[in-house]
């Protein structure tokens, strides 16, 4: 018995990947229907599971190199691979619509911000600067990364272009807005 959570749909609709932590957090899929649930991995703490768009492989953070760092997976679990090394490296990424590269955060509490990487662990990108920024997500035709920042002292959503660009603030509401994803 675990408890689960950051589930997400793959992309063609037939399974679920998500987050389960009993002890130690794994990252398991399922059935769509909710049948044959397993582990995909096994080793350190693995969450924030999120499927490439072609359903082909998995992001997760995970810290079994000694830190936690932004890791990919084929999306029956094999093929583990580190794609990041960086100090205070977020959990929750994203993948570009041509499934090359990751949006994702790193930075200290307060002072996190957005980056881009290739998924072969090349071309470090830093979007944002300031403002304690979580969450990234690409838009489904690669134009936008949707993220959350507390910059203006409130959790709330914002959008900007892969390169950084245009930074622009969606939401206004006096409670936290949290980890926002596209829809298909």
């Amino acid at each position: 018995s675990c408890i689960h959570y950051d589930p997400e749909i793959s992309p063609d609709g037939s399974q679920i990947d998500f987050t389960c932590e009993s002890g130690r957090s794994q990252i398991w899929v399922m059935s769509r229907d909710g049948s044959n649930p397993h582990p995909l991995t096994t080793t350190g703490s693995n969450i924030d599971p999120t499927w490439s768009l072609d359903g082909a492989q998995i992001a997760f953070a995970s810290n079994r190199s000694g830190s936690q760092q932004l890791w990919v997976m084929n999306s029956d679990g094999s093929g583990e691979r580190q794609v990041t090394d960086l100090a205070d490296m977020g959990g929750r990424s994203g993948w570009s619509a041509d499934g090359t590269s990751l949006a994702f955060y790193a930075g200290p509490r307060g002072n996190r911000n957005i980056y881009t990487i290739d998924v072969n662990g090349s071309d470090l990108s830093q979007l944002t600067n300031g403002g304690d920024n979580l969450g990234p997500c690409f838009s489904p035709d690669g134009a936008w990364i949707t993220f959350a920042s507390y910059r203006d002292g409130n959790n709330e959503i914002y959008v900007m272009r892969p390169d950084g660009s245009e930074q622009i603030r969606l939401t206004t509401l006096t409670r936290p807005d949290w980890q926002p994803r596209w829809g298909p």
